[in-house]
């Protein structure tokens, strides 16, 4: 049996390089070579806590970049040396994770839908940084929170709510920063965002009409003077969703509204609280802060192939954006070999995530030297 390395969650609270099985395609499965793979907050969850993890050992990474190595026999848009980007969790979301499917691994097999062509102007390192994120971006925006799904980007007609002010908290995460480049260009002009400091130029180049600092102690005003009106919301996407940003979104929303939120629901008030952190995937009526009559949507990204609007949206959307550079890549965070074996390059890139070190930019390992 042909194997490969891959990094992987061995136990509660620890990780190392192991060897698995190297699968053959097959139907519409492609196999890529990993070049790189990203990581999330959600990598420090499975491998400290063992957090939804149903059997040890489960490999880390929810993206990837590389070329394709072998196609499935009812794969024809994809071939051999084809450079791609793929987004990597189980082919069936709720099924939860499923190793042979992650990123952190020597090669990943993936349905042909989950996979993307790059450009040869994007480097794979900035490629690995794509399609969790963007995928959780386009799926909250264009279903979850019901959008209308441009005929085209950019738009060449406004929406229907292109003057509606739409919030994005936490704008500088991955995630953010794809959802105020889609929102713009689909046409929307009144997106407002919140983020460090150090993000408000950045967020404005990529279409934010106003931005604002989450720190500041005038932030629920600064906003309500921002959407006009009555200074109420009816559109807004939490990006961080903790319990301390649901409490600030509850000052802002309209009981008319709309929210989405992005889970899991994270005690206290960032991504990464520490082990005793406790995570939720539903909002407890004696948690929920918002105005009654405010439509809350919880977002579970893993499932939104089940979308058959999603169909397409790596293997066609994804591809057309990148080739017309309408979509910026988010900044690397790169672990190479500067930072040692391909163990210690996880390590240093799952302390930089457990302890909140990364703003505005994706953990990437770099998988082959």
């Amino acid at each position: 049996m042909t194997t490969h390395s891959a990094v992987a969650a061995t136990s509660k609270g620890a990780f190392d390089v192991i060897q698995v099985p190297t699968p053959v395609p097959e139907g519409d499965e492609v196999l890529i070579k990993v070049e790189y793979g990203a990581m999330i907050a959600f990598d420090t969850y499975v491998t400290d806590r063992g957090y939804m993890v149903n059997e040890f050992p489960m490999t880390l990474g929810f993206s990837a970049s590389g070329t394709i190595d072998q196609v499935g026999p009812n794969v024809h848009d994809f071939k051999k040396g084809d450079r791609v980007t793929a987004f990597t969790y189980s082919d069936n979301g709720r099924e939860g994770l499923k190793s042979r499917f992650k990123a952190l691994q020597e090669y990943t097999i993936q349905s042909r839908k989950k996979v993307a062509k790059i450009p040869d102007s994007l480097s794979l390192a900035e490629a690995a940084t794509i399609p969790d994120n963007f995928v959780t971006a386009f799926y909250t925006i264009f279903s979850q929170l019901g959008l209308p799904i441009p005929s085209s980007f950019p738009a060449t007609t406004p929406p229907p709510l292109a003057s509606t002010p739409i919030l994005i908290y936490g704008a500088g995460s991955t995630a953010g920063v794809y959802a105020v480049q889609l929102l713009h260009l689909a046409g929307y002009r009144r997106i407002i965002a919140t983020a460090s400091k150090k993000h408000h130029d950045y967020l404005r180049e990529l279409g934010a009409h106003d931005t604002f600092d989450y720190n500041s102690p005038t932030l629920v005003e600064d906003v309500a003077k921002a959407a006009g009106g009555d200074g109420k919301l009816l559109l807004a996407l939490d990006c961080i969703t903790a319990e301390g940003t649901l409490a600030i979104l509850g000052k802002m929303l309209s009981p008319l509204g709309k929210v989405a939120l992005l889970l899991p629901i994270k005690q206290g008030n960032t991504v990464t609280n520490g082990l005793e952190q406790e995570m939720y995937f539903e909002l407890p009526d004696e948690k929920n802060p918002f105005p009654k009559g405010t439509e809350v949507i919880l977002v579970r990204t893993f499932l939104y192939i089940e979308d058959e609007r999603m169909s397409e949206l790596m293997p066609k959307i994804l591809p057309d954006l990148l080739q017309h550079g309408y979509i910026k890549p988010a900044r690397v965070r790169l672990m190479d070999s500067s930072f040692g074996s391909l163990k210690e390059r996880v390590g240093a890139g799952l302390a930089l995530l457990r302890e909140n070190k990364i703003s505005g930019e994706k953990v990437v390992v770099k998988m082959v030297d």
